[in-house]
């Protein structure tokens, strides 16, 4: 296989994140923190190997700024930390990179990021995390009974690299969809789905009222699901980080069950370092990056996913079974049981 590397970088709180690269983070001040780490260059902090072999198969390489930073910062700023990063992965002799987090969002699903370094395939982990939110949809159905042709499914974010691929799973299947984005994005969704019928888009969140499963996949830093936008015992599966949902929805309604999105049980895998989930678990978007590796893969997948790069991305997960495993049985961390509830 090629070595690969995935960039990731601080979520929400210098502190806290960057203090699981280098522990003495956790003794200053947010505010000093925020105001340095951005002088830093990017480091390669985790090692991946596979569990029963220690031989370096990947490397995690943090980029030094929070996810409000690389929104807000000046994109030049911005595009030459993720440029120095990847320069750093070949010096390491990868050939494979991967894009977490909102690296992918500033960059055109990572078009911007093709052949800037020779010698390197771009990733962007789009097309696994559509397919695999299309299959956890499909389980979450089965599961709470609930028949997708009858009860609508929205996706806030539908406009987005990873919401339209998943439209168009959805749409193929004649499942009627409630697509949410902002309003410049409104009339590209629009041509591009002239072809489906049974969807109706719109600028409006409070419409996920009338949906029974919603799906999140936006960039944003901010939590912008409201419990009153929720229908009566609504399933949100949210795919984003930072989180766009809040813990609190689930106390102002018992009735709701919030899904983390796009993780995979990685049993036979050791990154190295905490990457803000369980050991031996990953977001699709790692795996869809190390699968490529596995696969030698020499085409970048950047940009859109569309229904085609899943579903090929999935055979390819279906591979790889002994080493990814689709997980939807956690919701903040918590483990949930064989009906999605809490385990006490």
């Amino acid at each position: 296989m090629k070595k690969f590397a995935f960039l990731v970088h601080p979520r929400i709180s210098a502190r806290e994140d960057m203090g699981k690269v280098f522990f003495p983070f956790y003794f200053f001040p947010e505010r000093i923190l925020q105001g340095f780490t951005p002088f830093l260059n990017p480091v390669a902090r985790g090692k991946v190997c596979f569990k029963n072999n220690k031989e370096i198969i990947g490397w995690i390489i943090v980029i030094p700024l929070l996810a409000k930073q690389i929104l807000y910062f000046p994109r030049d700023l911005v595009f030459k930390k993720i440029l120095k990063g990847i320069e750093l992965a070949k010096r390491l002799g990868v050939e494979i990179v991967g894009l977490g987090e909102f690296i992918a969002s500033v960059t055109q699903g990572g078009k911007d990021l093709v052949r800037k370094v020779e010698g390197i395939t771009i990733i962007n982990g789009k097309s696994l995390t559509a397919g695999v939110s299309f299959k956890a949809i499909e389980e979450i159905s089965k599961i709470k009974d609930i028949n997708l042709k009858k009860e609508r499914v929205a996706i806030i974010g539908a406009g987005g690299s990873i919401g339209r691929g998943i439209s168009f799973l959805f749409l193929e299947k004649n499942i009627p969809l409630i697509l949410i984005d902002k309003t410049k994005k409104i009339e590209d969704l629009k041509k591009s789905l002239n072809s489906f019928n049974d969807c109706e888009i719109s600028d409006q969140i409070s419409l996920i009222k009338e949906a029974r499963i919603v799906i999140v996949t936006t960039s944003s830093v901010d939590q912008i699901i409201k419990p009153d936008y929720l229908k009566k015992e609504a399933i949100i599966y949210d795919l984003t980080q930072p989180r766009n949902t809040s813990p609190n929805i689930l106390k102002e309604r018992k009735d709701v069950i919030i899904i983390d999105g796009g993780i995979i049980d990685t049993p036979c895998i050791d990154y190295g370092m905490d990457i803000g989930l369980k050991k031996n678990q990953a977001y699709a978007c790692l795996a869809e990056t190390i699968i490529c590796a596995l696969e030698d893969i020499k085409e970048d997948y950047v940009g859109h996913a569309t229904s085609e790069s899943a579903k090929k991305m999935l055979n390819l997960m279906e591979k790889y079974q002994d080493y990814f495993k689709l997980n939807i049985f956690q919701s903040f961390g918590r483990p949930l049981n064989n009906n999605l509830e809490f385990i006490n």
